[in-house]
């Protein structure tokens, strides 16, 4: 287990999925991750990469050969080693192997780097294409943060809001199948989404054209919570699982499921990422507890 310290927060990640497996504040006394117990959902930060979502048929189709994938990608199931490490940064990495590029016709290296400032969370994702052609990859992230977030209140307790006024546009799953549905919806937020469970029946709420690059997730009950930067991902989604489940995910995503009416050529995917030979992609989020 790696651990990050400062005066503010203690941060804990694992080699196995670079996945973030603690948030404390020391300020609050509080632990902000969600702990992934199984009965729920048992993962805690899982890095999505090289798709985001779920591909149709489960298959997708490079330079004419068919290959499969599961959701969200290999990453997360992936074993990184640490590249550096000092007592507030550690820097892992990810390199294509031999059963890689069985399923992922792509030579990469994926660094994901987490850095702590006070009582700030950085979370850096570099991708770097180290192959004699483009490669293609989505990317994103699905922290999940424990809410309730304080004994005593529940989860209609909370609510995220937004510093802008939100008319969004809202993208729907297919929760039968997992894929994105065609039609989408011009939907008027406001400011502000109070949590219910009922809201998250049809899976993820997903959204594009925010004009806020941040949210923040807040209680009616109390003063603790968090504040999320998203900035320069093209769709930003909230997810639970089921009634009841103790947890909210908040999810940064640059690519999204493939629709259920589709192809499986991957370069035709919504939100692909195409790297030329020798280049980076870098994008990042944050989060700020209080």
């Amino acid at each position: 287990m790696i651990k990050l310290e400062n005066d503010d927060l203690l941060i804990e990640i694992k080699l196995a999925g670079a996945e973030l497996t603690r948030i404390y504040s020391k300020s609050t006394k509080l632990d902000y991750l969600w702990e992934g117990d199984t009965k729920y959902w048992g993962r805690q930060a899982p890095i999505l990469f090289p798709i985001v979502g779920s591909l149709k048929d489960k298959k997708y189709v490079v330079d004419g050969v068919e290959y499969e994938m599961p959701q969200h990608g290999f990453a997360r199931d992936s074993e990184f080693k640490i590249i550096q490490q000092k007592k507030d940064l550690v820097t892992l990495e990810l390199l294509s192997t031999k059963e890689i590029l069985n399923i992922y016709p792509y030579k990469f290296c994926l660094q994901i780097s987490y850095r702590i400032d006070k009582n700030r969370l950085l979370v850096n994702h570099n991708v770097v294409n180290i192959d004699s052609k483009e490669i293609l990859f989505s990317i994103g992230g699905h922290p999940g943060f424990r809410c309730p977030l304080v004994n005593g209140t529940s989860f209609e307790d909370y609510y995220f809001k937004f510093p802008e006024e939100e008319k969004p546009t809202q993208t729907f799953i297919n929760i039968d199948v997992g894929l994105r549905k065609d039609k989408t919806a011009h939907v008027d937020l406001g400011n502000k989404i109070p949590l219910d469970y009922q809201l998250f029946e049809n899976d993820a709420l997903i959204y594009k054209g925010l004009k806020s690059t941040v949210v923040s997730l807040l209680s009616t009950k109390h003063k603790h919570g968090l504040t999320f930067d998203f900035t320069n991902f093209k769709y930003l989604a909230f997810w639970t699982k089921g009634k009841d489940a103790p947890f909210i995910c908040i999810e940064p995503w640059y690519g999204i499921a493939d629709s259920e009416v589709g192809q499986n050529e991957f370069s035709e995917k919504l939100g692909v990422v195409k790297l030329p030979v020798d280049a980076t992609f870098t994008i990042k989020y944050s989060m700020d507890f209080f």
